[in-house]
């Protein structure tokens, strides 16, 4: 592999009656406001006008689709690391909380890259490997996962997607143009 999106990987894991179920449960909740970590100003700030809305999972949403992220993990792991190498057993050991983020029209979320600090709060310590980006839904327009400005990855429902969070992986979705898009997000450390 000798180019930065040989190592982007996208699997359909997440069944359909799965995505159904979590959408139910998330529509009628209570979202916040995406806001932007600054970590050299130790603040959040956020551009509320095009700003997605974002809902942290329940403890039992995030058991549920846990095997998932699991799975999707370990299809990354058997296909970029030697499985000779006993290394690989301690790569990865979990996971942060999954976030959702829900998209509507007008809504975006701009270039950045995830070397996340605010992630850990003292109990977990580290900054994450990778990036683990699960769609629930179809059926809108716009809202594009771009990579470097000019690679877009094709998503559907049940995908999940990782990638390194690194500055080498630059990323957006571009604005929402019909619609709702809902998807998670998470990073494993």
């Amino acid at each position: 592999m000798d180019k930065v999106v040989d190592y982007i990987n996208v699997t359909n894991v997440i069944p359909p009656q799965m995505c159904e179920e979590v959408l139910k449960d998330i529509q009628a909740k209570e979202w916040t406001k995406h806001s932007w970590y600054a970590y050299s100003g130790n603040d959040y700030s956020s551009k509320p006008d095009k700003e997605l809305d974002v809902l942290s999972a329940t403890q039992e949403l995030h058991d549920a689709l846990s095997p998932y992220v699991f799975q999707a993990l370990q299809a990354y792991m058997l296909k970029y690391v030697p499985q000779e190498d006993d290394r690989i057993k301690g790569f990865i050991k979990t996971f942060t909380p999954i976030r959702f983020n829900r998209y509507s029209t007008g809504t975006m979320m701009r270039e950045h890259y995830d070397h996340i600090h605010s992630l850990f709060d003292g109990q977990r310590k580290g900054i994450p490997i990778l990036s683990i980006l699960g769609v629930l839904n179809e059926g809108y327009e716009g809202g594009e996962f771009v990579f470097f400005q000019d690679y877009e990855v094709p998503l559907k429902a049940g995908d999940i997607m990782v990638f390194p969070s690194n500055f080498m992986y630059p990323h957006t979705v571009k604005e929402l143009t019909k619609g709702e898009r809902f998807t998670f997000v998470s990073w494993a450390f």
